[in-house]
């Protein structure tokens, strides 16, 4: 029984590593540098960073949207060229009037 057990056990475990390597080959680096230039501007500014599209292509990150000042639309900026992977920032924030 044991020497039945030890290459099913093997075999397990290598079709979930396979299974594993096959997902994380699935992962787009645009979609995960989005995701972690909104986590950012998120710890930043908190629920105002819901206001603040990002998308991102080839290490290239552009930001939409509105914000209530120009302050907040150049520090929304240093955030995002501030996370790793970002290589520049195409800032097309507003300032929101009347907000």
């Amino acid at each position: 029984m044991k020497r039945f057990l030890l290459p099913l056990a093997v075999a397990i475990l290598s079709l979930s590593t396979h299974a594993f390597a096959a997902k994380n080959a699935l992962r787009d680096p645009d979609v995960e540098l989005a995701g972690k230039v909104r986590g950012a501007l998120h710890a930043t500014f908190g629920t105002v960073a819901g206001r603040i599209e990002v998308a991102a292509q080839g290490g290239f990150v552009f930001l939409y949207g509105d914000v209530r000042s120009d302050s907040l639309r150049l520090k929304a900026e240093r955030v995002a060229a501030a996370v790793p992977g970002v290589r520049a920032v195409e800032n097309e924030l507003e300032v929101a009037s009347g907000d």
